[in-house]
């Protein structure tokens, strides 16, 4: 029997991508490594996407990424983009013949720093406030978000939380500040499809406040700084609190990239951010926001630091340090509309307790990667998502343990070694 072309395709490409999981009649999946031309080094959080679709995801730490297309993509281009870089796109239809090896050119030219900048940030970042409808849309939408999250107490890995969810959005508009509650309120209702939790239940319970469940699933969200643009860096009544500078990027396709540093200004008496953010030239879309606590405002943290109490180790007077912490945020362009892509969140959290005279030290990272986006009016009005979920209760209490073959499918953001060896351990003892 003569097997069809196409089927031949598709068998061809398995064998080419060396694919960890099987392709079905209706969907393929596509695996690889994007690295850089020149140097050689891996990629990491390089976007990958079918151009035509909301289906994206990002390669790992090692540059490493999977991505799962319907076959009815077969004749839409695989792009792959990484700022710095030259944009690569391939047709789905020749990926067997590619192999799965991605390099990608450096092609990214900075401007002189005399050239004259028509527009100063602050215009610049009034304008990405201004174009958010327009960039993002304001219809509502459900994401598919991969979440994995990890607390570490005293440096030893206390728990370990990964799910997948749906998360429902109301849209993005412009609104007022005083309305910022209840936009938080109506918008990112969770619904968990899969979760697991490996922990040392009893540290964990230990640490009081920090560490009494696995996490809101909706609260990841809190840091789409599009959504939430008020009382950050985006809104305009705190510029005066802040000093910008500013370079302007070439991109390899042509346009500009705005590249935006900010700080809190010396004397300021508030407890405000340092970091950077991307813009987009043509459009003014929000493509990269990353922020830490600034240290100007350590002398207001110090001032402050004990009105607040915390309860940990079974006992209370804790009082919490000025946090070390990076927040990341990116977004993506996916068939003509933007998209959060992901969130990234690392804090390293220290307690003291005056009276004891004890330290304890705490760590917490996510990361959030949005693997689809859909704004199908139908889904969205049979949508049974839940603003509790994750709340007081842990995510395998909710869901089970799960299947172990499906995460070891469905990871393409692998555990490094040091966690793995944990894990290990923990399950262990």
């Amino acid at each position: 029997m003569r097997i069809p072309g196409f089927l031949r395709l598709l068998i061809l490409m398995v064998l080419v991508l060396q694919s960890t999981a099987a392709i079905s009649q209706e969907m393929v999946t596509l695996s690889g490594v994007v690295f850089d031309t020149v140097t050689g080094e891996r990629l990491p959080f390089a976007l990958i996407s079918i151009q035509n679709s909301t289906i994206g995801t990002v390669t790992n730490e090692d540059g490493q990424f999977k991505l799962d297309f319907p076959v009815s993509f077969a004749h839409d281009t695989l792009r792959i983009a990484y700022l710095g870089y030259e944009t690569l796109k391939w047709p789905v239809e020749g990926l067997a013949a590619h192999g799965n090896r991605w390099p990608l050119q450096p092609k990214l030219l900075q401007l002189s720093e005399v050239e004259i900048i028509a527009l100063s940030p602050e215009e610049i970042i009034r304008r990405v406030v201004a174009n958010i409808p327009e960039n993002y849309g304001g219809d509502s939408l459900i994401l598919t978000a991969f979440i994995r999250s990890q607390k570490y107490a005293g440096g030893k890995l206390a728990e370990y939380t990964e799910a997948i969810i749906e998360d429902l959005k109301t849209g993005y508009h412009l609104y007022r500040s005083k309305d910022e509650n209840e936009q938080r309120t109506r918008s990112n209702i969770p619904l968990l499809l899969k979760g697991r939790v490996i922990a040392d239940t009893n540290l964990v319970n230990s640490f009081g406040d920090l560490g009494k469940n696995a996490g809101c699933l909706g609260c990841n969200f809190v840091h789409d700084f599009v959504e939430f643009y008020h009382n950050t860096v985006l809104d305009e009544k705190l510029f005066r609190y802040y000093t910008f500078k500013m370079e302007e990027l070439i991109k390899p396709e042509g346009g500009k990239i705005y590249h935006i540093w900010f700080d809190q200004k010396k004397g300021v008496k508030e407890m405000l951010w340092k970091g950077e953010l991307l813009v987009n030239a043509a459009d003014f879309a929000l493509l990269k926001i990353t922020q830490k606590p600034s240290f100007e405002g350590y002398d207001a943290f110090e001032k402050q630091k004990y009105k607040q109490a915390y309860t940990l180790l079974n006992s209370s007077g804790w009082f919490k340090e000025m946090p070390v912490m990076t927040w990341t945020t990116t977004y993506s362009e996916r068939n003509g509309k933007y998209y959060l892509n992901t969130i990234r969140i690392e804090n390293w959290l220290t307690f003291i307790n005056p009276v004891r005279k004890q330290q304890v030290k705490f760590a917490h990272k996510t990361e959030v990667v949005v693997t689809d986006a859909t704004r199908d009016h139908e889904k969205i009005k049979n949508y049974k998502g839940d603003k509790s979920i994750g709340v007081n209760q842990r995510w395998d209490q909710l869901v089970g343990k799960g299947d172990e073959n499906f995460w070891l499918g469905y990871n393409y953001l692998p555990i490094e070694e040091k966690l793995q060896e944990s894990l290990r351990k923990m399950v262990s003892e």
